[in-house]
């Protein structure tokens, strides 16, 4: 009877042990697919800033209306979010460059002012931004109802949206990423990142890769509002909370630093996904704010420019 019960009592313990080890499992997946759509909701500013030291504060703005485009979009021909995808890079790379000519460029020829004129600026085209987007979709909190099953895998399960979306994100991320470190425009766009005058005395034309960067950031950050929308909810409102996020992101990770940002990014997935978990959805909303509290108290120098 004995020998019964201690085998019973294993065969629990090895049961429970399984389970504990499936759920850390699915937390741990849920939170790197969250993570990877990160990556690109951080890097498209992070680009920006690296290049030309301005802190983009309509990011949350373009990623929102981006986001209920897409909305407005598929539910009006019932066609998959993803077929936006490219319209909102070129799209979003289009309006980019232009906005840089006409507003951000002359502000960068202010000299030591440029850096608080430009938060200005940005700060007046976020709100510029909400209130269009409140005029044309309205207030409430929208999503797209795209693949909202599952994929298994043994005891796990992947909701398909998520997986869709973390991909498309991390692709996007790491051409990005090989653009940058292997082509002769990406390496020109860190080198007027690293030292303007010397980017000048090597023949770069500074002034043209500043137009690259912001078109090219805002082009991707238009595409992360594409996939924002498939896994949460996003209204006008949300833009601040959106533009945040971003900034949680880059202070974990370096500003400038493109693979600390990508590390961060997935660090905060993952822990997003486990506090959801165990602590409920509220915590996971306030979790970017507490982490922000606490980088800026515990090492605010991780606002830096790369160089």
């Amino acid at each position: 009877m004995r020998r019964r019960r201690a085998r019973r009592a294993g065969t629990a313990r090895r049961e429970g042990a399984s389970e504990v080890g499936t759920l850390a499992l699915q937390l741990l997946v849920n939170g790197i697919l969250l993570g990877g759509l990160y990556v690109l909701v951080a890097q498209s500013l992070n680009l920006i800033f690296g290049v030309m030291g301005v802190v983009n504060l309509a990011h949350g703005s373009i990623i929102a209306l981006a986001g209920l485009f897409t909305y407005w979009f598929s539910m009006r021909t019932g066609l998959s979010p993803l077929l936006v995808l490219p319209l909102a890079l070129a799209g979003g790379a289009a309006a980019g460059a232009a906005g840089q000519r006409l507003l951000i460029e002359p502000v960068m020829q202010a000299g030591a002012k440029a850096g608080l004129l430009s938060l200005i600026v940005t700060f007046g085209l976020s709100y510029v931004l909400i209130e269009l987007a409140l005029q044309v979709f309205g207030s409430d909190f929208v999503s797209v109802p795209y693949l909202q099953s599952s994929w298994k895998l043994g005891a796990l399960a992947f909701g398909k949206a998520l997986v869709v979306a973390g991909a498309f994100a991390a692709v996007m991320s790491a051409l990005l990423y090989w653009w940058l470190n292997r082509t002769y425009s990406g390496k020109a766009l860190l080198a007027a990142s690293q030292s303007p005058t010397g980017a000048l005395s090597c023949g770069i034309d500074v002034a043209r890769v500043r137009l690259i960067a912001f078109g090219i950031g805002v082009g991707l950050a238009a595409a992360a509002g594409v996939l924002v929308i498939v896994i949460m909810p996003v209204a006008p409102q949300t833009a601040s909370d959106l533009t945040l996020l971003a900034f949680v992101i880059i202070a974990l990770g370096g500003l400038g630093d493109y693979l600390g940002v990508a590390a961060a990014a997935l660090l905060l997935g993952i822990a997003q996904s486990v506090a959801g978990y165990y602590l409920g959805g509220n915590a996971e909303y306030v979790l970017p704010y507490v982490l922000l509290l606490v980088v800026m108290l515990a090492g605010p120098g991780r606002f830096r420019r790369l160089g």
